[in-house]
């Protein structure tokens, strides 16, 4: 059962993290979680400063601190609704360090991120925090991509979209799809993509899809089931699309790092390009 107790969302001051607040905001609502917002920075001290630049730069790092924290209160009053519940964090070091180490700290916890969805060469160039954090993760990180929409709305669930297809991951993710949909009181859409459906397979999998599906999610939540036709990643954010789905819930297991960049993965492509945010519950592979 999906019931996390400690929601982390870490914040570099981007729209695209404000939105994830909102959604972190609203989870942590849903679920009685306790929310921390977190914002993480590093200044190296060169090897050539002398011990009074040193004693200098220490002095000009905490009066920055104070200013940090208040700009992060201010930030994130801006993000959340009045009278939310939260702490903050600001620790110094490694962004993606620091993220995984709070992470960790928040066991069975829930992480919530934006993404500004780079791809190809000038995630090499740029790199991304995001994608570092997710390749170390297990477990589950909602991801605020660079298609969602900043609305005023954003952060409410009433539909859930959950793609399957048969796996062991894809169940897990429909679990928490499941528990998620209960919790918000949000309709759950259990979705399957055919690729190249021979004569009468796409009725064939409807059933399937229908005997998939648990009995004890048909108790707890209105679960509608919708089979499509056509490649994975298309169909997925067409489907969330049409049916105007407020979370995407998957199963993922990322690939290393050079196969992935190059090749790109369904994964990645719904976060990118999904109109809501994307609850991708990661188990690690090869």
């Amino acid at each position: 059962m999906f019931e996390p107790q400690r929601v982390l969302c870490p914040v570099d001051f981007s729209p695209q993290s404000g939105a994830a607040l909102r959604v972190a905001g609203g989870l942590a609502a849903a679920f009685g979680a306790e929310l921390t917002v977190l914002h993480a920075s590093q200044i190296e001290v060169p090897l050539y400063f002398t011990v009074a630049q040193v004693a200098a730069l220490k002095a000009q790092l905490r009066k920055s601190a104070k200013a940090s924290r208040t700009y992060l209160e201010n930030f994130a009053a801006r993000h959340l609704p009045a009278g939310s519940l939260y702490s903050l964090s600001l620790p110094e070091g490694d962004p993606v360090a620091e993220i995984m180490k709070a992470s960790k700290q928040s066991q069975g916890g829930l992480l919530v991120m934006g993404t500004h969805g780079r791809t190809g060469l000038s995630r090499i160039r740029l790199g991304s925090v995001m994608e570092s954090v997710f390749r170390q993760m297990t477990g589950p990180i909602v991801t605020v991509g660079p298609q969602v929409k900043l609305t005023a709305g954003l952060g409410k669930i009433r539909r859930v979209l959950a793609p399957v297809d048969f796996s062991e991951p894809s169940r897990e993710a429909f679990g928490y799809a499941a528990a998620l949909a209960e919790k918000t009181g949000s309709e759950l859409v259990a979705l399957h993509i055919v690729e190249e459906p021979s004569e009468g397979q796409r009725e064939k999998m409807e059933d399937t899809l229908c005997d998939w599906v648990p009995a004890e999610a048909r108790v707890h939540c209105r679960v509608r089931e919708v089979v499509r036709v056509g490649r994975a990643a298309e169909r997925v954010i067409a489907e969330a699309k049409s049916s105007r789905a407020d979370l995407i819930v998957q199963g993922a297991v990322p690939r290393s790092y050079w196969g992935a960049l190059i090749f790109g993965s369904t994964t990645e492509a719904i976060i990118r390009s999904a109109p809501c945010p994307v609850l991708s519950i990661i188990r690690q592979g090869t």
